[in-house]
């Protein structure tokens, strides 16, 4: 069996990504967006928590666009689809895995299941 610190009969991650959504997606930053609008979906209750993962000079999530275009020259701040949250996207692709990752991290996953939801991107 799969170890994870997840609470049985808990709904997670695993139950709403699709790999079909995520081919309709366009690039990394549409993938990057509905993996994080699900994980609120499952999460929204411990979610905010996300708000503490920052970079060494930067902000990587908040509440308002504002305050991400505040952090840092050109971050392109999205809004995760259907959260108050918002996300910065013009980091590469290695930098949002590792964002994917701590998010996970951060909301309870182990370590194999957080690689498994950054391997989405």
């Amino acid at each position: 069996p799969v170890e994870s610190s997840l609470v049985a009969g808990e709904q997670n991650i695993f139950d709403l990504i699709n790999k079909e959504e995520l081919a309709t997606q366009k690039g990394a930053v549409g993938r990057f967006l509905l993996i994080l609008s699900n994980m609120h979906r499952v999460h929204s209750q411990q979610f905010d928590s996300i708000l503490d993962i920052q970079g060494r000079d930067r902000l990587y999530f908040a509440n308002a666009e504002l305050d991400l275009l505040a952090a840092g020259s050109s971050t392109k701040p999205k809004q995760i689809p259907n959260s108050e949250f918002w996300v910065i996207t013009n980091s590469n692709t290695t930098r949002k895995k590792r964002m994917l990752t701590e998010v996970a991290n951060v909301l309870g996953y182990s370590t194999s299941d957080a690689e498994k939801i950054r391997d989405f991107l």
